[in-house]
């Protein structure tokens, strides 16, 4: 596994479209309390904010695809998204960890009806 830390410049719209997907396919997967009117009305905003958000690292398999991103706004981490298919295989703590030895994350941003990753911050000593 690699990690890309990519910055606004480096995101192409072949990449953007990549985690657009990946972001899709995590959130039908983890966060159950949204419907599918919910999720179309929050997907057209998901490419401007990959594109803006200030940090930005993606874990990519042997062949180059997309597993997870993370992103960072100042101190605040902005957003988490895994593939469904690696939930649970460390990771997110991968991830988290990097952004840790990057960058001072004094805030999380995660939706509380999300049990499964309140729990993961929790663990972390968030609040």
């Amino acid at each position: 596994m690699t990690f890309l830390d990519l910055t606004p410049g480096e995101r192409s719209p072949e990449r953007i479209a990549q985690l657009t997907a990946l972001w899709e396919r995590s959130v039908r997967a983890t966060h159950h309390f949204l419907d599918e009117a919910a999720i179309q009305a929050i997907a057209p905003e998901v490419p401007q904010a990959l594109r803006e958000v200030p940090a930005l690292t993606v874990a990519l398999d042997e062949e180059g695809t997309p597993l997870g991103f993370l992103g960072v706004a100042g101190h605040s981490l902005e957003m988490l998204f895994l593939d469904p298919d690696h939930l649970g295989q460390g990771l997110g703590t991968q991830l988290f960890r990097r952004a840790m030895g990057q960058h001072y994350i004094a805030q999380i941003t995660v939706n509380e009806q999300n049990q499964r990753a309140l729990d993961f911050y929790l663990r972390r000593s968030y609040k």
